[in-house]
């Protein structure tokens, strides 16, 4: 089983989508998922009610996937180890936790329990300095453990991002599209440790709350 702990230092980041879109993933490869909403606004742990409540407008809405199941963090260290070991013991394969924003030691017990942290970026200038400083986090949390011990693998996911921001990302020649500043931001993610993928800026993930995970909806009105 492997475990997924996502983490931003500012709200609105996309951590919830981000979320969403590892459970729809893993959920299209056969995968039981569990997610774990430690967020204070809680949209994640109200994803299955908004998507019982969304008017589909005509198209057919499929069942709940019984694969994917959304539960609260317990209020302690051992809870959440205890509750890792029950999903381990009934088949689940991929456990991602969403956090609250900011730098939080409940949210670092999440890390350090954890395969693999993601931060989620969006290449804009007003974000910079908030991605910039869940990393230095990392680095601190990981300075503060003993050497020797397990952490985990920490790495930027670059999130709602414009064609112009991808092609530069991905194409030689594309950084010149973009204005001189934005070229800055965009260099300075892709110094980081990162991801490989780059989430598009997209409708059907603003949607993505009130619609499900991606595959169940898909395959519904295939």
């Amino acid at each position: 089983m492997q475990v997924i702990t996502i983490v931003q230092t500012k709200g609105g980041s996309g951590k919830t989508t981000t979320a969403m879109l590892l459970a729809s993933a893993a959920l299209n490869l056969g995968r039981r998922v569990t997610l774990i909403d430690g967020d204070v606004n809680a949209q994640l742990g109200r994803w299955r009610d908004s998507f019982e409540l969304a008017t589909w407008e005509g198209a057919h809405k499929p069942d709940w996937p019984e694969s994917l199941a959304i539960l609260s963090p317990p209020e302690s260290v051992e809870g959440l180890l205890s509750l890792l070991e029950v999903e381990e013991e009934r088949g689940v394969d991929l456990v991602v936790i969403d956090t609250r924003p900011g730098t939080h030691t409940d949210t670092e017990d999440f890390c350090l329990i954890s395969d693999l942290v993601l931060i989620p970026a969006r290449p804009v200038y007003a974000e910079w300095e908030m991605t910039h400083r869940a990393v230095l986090w990392m680095d601190d949390l990981r300075a503060s453990i003993a050497e020797g011990e397990r952490f985990p693998a920490v790495r930027v996911l670059v999130m709602d991002a414009g064609p112009k921001i991808i092609d530069a990302a991905t194409r030689e020649g594309g950084m010149a599209q973009l204005p001189k500043r934005d070229q800055d931001v965009l260099q300075e993610i892709l110094r980081l440790d990162h991801l490989d993928v780059i989430v598009p800026h997209s409708r059907i993930l603003e949607q993505l709350g009130y619609h499900g995970p991606l595959g169940p909806a898909a395959r519904a009105n295939a």
